[in-house]
């Protein structure tokens, strides 16, 4: 009860956020926040994913990269950004190149700490590798899913041959980059065998950290799990039990590695500022949200002096809600000064109810998280592709119309 409960009312504070279609304020970035870069391309478009994303072409390729390079060059920005991450989409459809010129458009504004970025194992080579670590890139995400072709073919995802992905991973931890490896469990086509015996490669290959993500049932997502949440987070903690035996500790819900790092922008963004860069992509300051548009109305509003996205107002409550979010992703329960009195007797409910012994959630606290991390996931407005949270649509809707015209023009 108190699980659903929770999901209820996390849920319910994430709805009362409105956006409306409008004039992106000027704001002013100091001291120190996150970068997040959305590189909308792909291949082809997977089934389980909910972010937006474009088919590449060369022609499409050239129009974000003149656009997001303007962006960048009019944003106020100054400090430090404690972590800049490349996700998508897929960002190494772009050359290497073009992602070493978006990040020195970056390092000439702001001192740059942790440079990550998404790979596609398909895609991946030794000198796409090497010309990042050369240029300062710290970091990297293979995106994995499943090692089973049968599973990523439920997925639409082109089918790439992975028997290199092992090389690839030990000629990145060579040349210094610290690598992440994302598994999914629920996908369409896997069963319990498939995901452990992804589980069981995983560990023989030995990344820095290893995600797992369950199948996220998002709007717009026209795929089905491929088993029911319950069965998804029991294969999760089973993952996790065995990965331990190699030497994995657990960071978060989701996450386990060796050592004392962790590679995880998601949960940053749950408290911090950071400024989002590319089309979709989202910003939060002190006092907004705010969110890109699709890659045409990006492009025709920044390109013309006048850019314009979605726009909302920050709710106490819920950043609040965040906030006790990202405590439970990081398994913890202890009350904090900073939080209102009504979460922190939630907090010490939770203790009372056994989910959480001296600060740490236990394993019936485990499953909860599981299920908290999901609800805010699934139920974070995207106006991207939610409409219902938009104000305006039919204005942005018609504004999208004109500058998907004017592109084919």
């Amino acid at each position: 009860m108190i699980t659903r409960m929770s999901s209820r009312m996390m849920r319910r504070s994430f709805e009362r956020t409105r956006y409306r279609f409008d004039d992106i304020p000027s704001i002013k970035y100091r001291g120190c926040f996150g970068i997040y870069l959305h590189i909308p391309f792909c291949h082809t478009k997977c089934s389980f994913c909910p972010f937006y994303k474009e088919v590449y072409s060369q022609e499409k390729k050239e129009l974000f990269l003149k656009t997001l390079l303007h962006e960048i060059d009019n944003i106020d920005m100054s400090g430090e950004a404690r972590w800049l991450y490349f996700g998508g989409g897929t960002p190494n459809t772009l050359p290497v190149e073009d992602l070493v010129g978006i990040k020195n458009a970056i390092a000439g504004k702001v001192q740059l700490r942790a440079i990550g970025a998404e790979l596609l194992p398909a895609l991946v080579t030794r000198d796409y590798l090497q010309v990042l670590k050369e240029n300062g890139f710290t970091k990297t995400s293979m995106g994995i899913e499943s090692f089973h072709s049968e599973v990523i073919q439920s997925t639409n995802r082109t089918v790439a041959s992975l028997d290199n992905v092992d090389q690839m991973i030990e000629y990145a931890r060579s040349l210094g980059l610290w690598v992440n490896v994302d598994l999914m469990v629920g996908l369409p086509a896997q069963n319990d065998l498939l995901f452990m015996s992804d589980i069981e490669k995983t560990a023989e290959i030995s990344p820095d950290q290893v995600t797992i993500y369950p199948f996220m049932v998002i709007r717009g997502l026209k795929a089905e799990p491929g088993m029911k949440s319950s069965r998804q987070f029991d294969l999760i903690e089973d993952a996790f039990h065995f990965l331990a035996q190699s030497g994995y500790q657990r960071k978060s819900v989701w996450a386990v590695a060796q050592g004392n790092d962790i590679y995880d922008s998601s949960r940053d963004e749950l408290v911090d500022n950071y400024i989002g860069f590319g089309p979709s992509a989202f910003s939060t300051s002190d006092e907004l949200k705010i969110v890109n548009p699709e890659l045409d109305p990006y492009a025709a509003g920044m390109l013309d002096g006048g850019m314009r996205g979605f726009v909302a107002p920050k709710q106490k409550a819920a950043d609040d809600w965040r906030s006790f979010a990202r405590m439970v992703y990081d398994l913890k329960c202890t009350p904090r000064n900073d939080l209102p009195a009504y979460i922190n007797y939630y907090l010490q409910l939770l203790n009372l109810a056994r989910y959480a012994r001296k600060g740490s959630l236990t394993g019936k606290g485990k499953i909860f998280a599981h299920t908290i991390t999901k609800t805010v996931v699934e139920s974070l407005p995207f106006p991207v592709q939610n409409a219902a949270c938009v104000q305006n649509w039919d204005e942005y809707d018609a504004y999208r119309k004109t500058a998907k015209e004017g592109s084919k023009a």
